[in-house]
């Protein structure tokens, strides 16, 4: 197939329009998101998506009335949910629910945008998966809907079909094959949409998935042995849809593995055992719906709605952070001065807004050796109770200030946003 110069720039701009008709930051990731339909839309399609699938397995009989692995599932899921409140707070208002589905020969899990989750027989019992193994699962499928995957994913078929359309359409003009311009259109956005995004979106649900089990009191190598068993699985005849969906290949195993030690900082054995005030609704004994809003920092309170606490959300964890907090810190390049000053605008919006971890992600990813830049670490780590990095970061840009090299008062374009360096680091 061959469009004409003319086509091929009006399918380039269909496609482009479509992407930037509807790019938003993720508040969790800090990733740009094709977000072209809004996450409160995704929830309303997913509920009725997923009424009317539940709807079709209940006149098949095939959800489990297993009341001991319905209790099991609920207890694993009410501490996730916990734990998933804390990172956003306003999805305690989202309609938490669980079905467990009979079908023993499926590996598969989900939860939909606003919560609501389904967990197949088989990948309980054709794994014989641990309750840390089946928290890694269902953290993982949490995770998606935390980070708003639903609404990006709903997005980029709609983008897709805008590309289908753009195609088609320029096709036309050229009087050409039809089938083949709409396989183009497929791959095309396979190519530049939904490949990157779907690779990009299971990377942070691993990354968040073992983050809410290790604080809900799941073991991190728990998502090291549930793979080995899923991909152990995938060898036999039976249906790992899991699979289809989560490609589990050595690498990403390792990738679980390495992310072990970290998590083990988080690890709280005690929140396994820990009561966790989850109001659930009186519905059949295989269905969950949960207010974990009562839930959201692990406390007991009112279930009848006139107390809700309001913690501050958590984020991923980062390697860098921690050792920020520590007062590891390094600020080491002297040549990064055109991309502090490109960014210094950003950084004092930061520091304006209040916005102190980012603020020192942001300062020591640029890195750049000067006063000012150790200032804003040393004024975010005070900021977050970190006295002793605090104080570590502010003494270097006293000693910094002094020099003319690494001093933002003796730079020719650089200046210091109106800060007394020597002055704010002696205090």
């Amino acid at each position: 197939m061959h469009l004409s110069h003319r086509s091929r720039i009006g399918v380039l701009a269909a496609i482009g329009l479509a992407g930037l008709s509807g790019c938003a930051t993720n508040q969790m990731t800090g990733r740009s998101q094709l977000m072209m339909v809004s996450e409160k839309s995704a929830i309303a399609q997913s509920s009725s998506a997923y009424q009317n699938m539940i709807g079709s397995l209940e006149k098949k009989g095939r959800i489990s009335d297993d009341a001991e692995l319905n209790t099991r599932i609920k207890d694993i899921t009410d501490r996730l949910i916990t734990q998933a409140v804390r990172y956003r707070p306003e999805t305690r208002d989202w309609n938490w629910t669980i079905k467990v589905i009979a079908e023993p020969k499926t590996v598969n899990a989900f939860c939909m945008p606003g919560g609501r989750m389904g967990i197949y027989t088989g990948l309980v019992d054709k794994l014989e998966a641990t309750d840390d193994e089946l928290a890694q699962v269902m953290g993982h499928e949490i995770s998606h809907a935390l980070a708003n995957h639903g609404a990006e994913k709903m997005s980029v078929q709609i983008a897709s079909s805008v590309a289908v359309v753009a195609v088609t359409a320029a096709a036309s003009r050229d009087n050409r094959n039809q089938q083949a311009v709409y396989n183009a259109a497929e791959l095309a956005a396979l190519a530049f949409i939904n490949l990157p995004n779907s690779r990009t979106a299971e990377e942070e649900a691993d990354r968040l998935g073992i983050e809410l089990a290790a604080r809900a009191g799941y073991h991190p190598h728990a998502a090291v042995t549930l793979w080995e068993k899923m991909m152990k699985e995938s060898g036999s005849k039976s249906r790992v849809d899991f699979l289809s969906t989560h490609p589990a290949p050595p690498k990403r195993i390792d990738t679980l593995a390495s992310m072990e030690p970290a998590m083990l900082k988080l690890y709280d054995p005690d929140a396994r055992t820990t009561a966790v005030a989850v109001a659930w609704t009186s519905r059949p004994a295989n269905e969950r719906a949960v207010d974990a809003g009562h839930a959201a920092d692990g406390a007991a309170s009112s279930l009848d709605g006139s107390s809700k606490p309001k913690p501050s959300p958590l984020a991923f964890y980062s390697e860098t952070f921690d050792k920020f907090s520590k007062g590891e810190a390094e600020l080491k390049c002297d040549s990064c001065s055109a991309e502090f000053i490109l960014k210094q605008g950003s950084l004092r919006d930061l520091n304006d807004s209040k916005s102190w971890r980012q603020l020192a992600l942001d300062t020591i990813k640029i890195g750049y050796r000067i006063d000012l830049a150790w200032y804003y670490l040393g004024v975010a780590a005070d900021k977050l109770g970190f006295p002793e990095a605090s104080a570590r970061y502010l003494a270097e840009a006293l000693r910094l200030s002094a020099q003319k090299d690494t001093a933002c008062a003796q730079a020719l374009i650089l200046s210091c946003g109106g800060i007394d360096i020597a002055r704010e680091a002696r205090r």
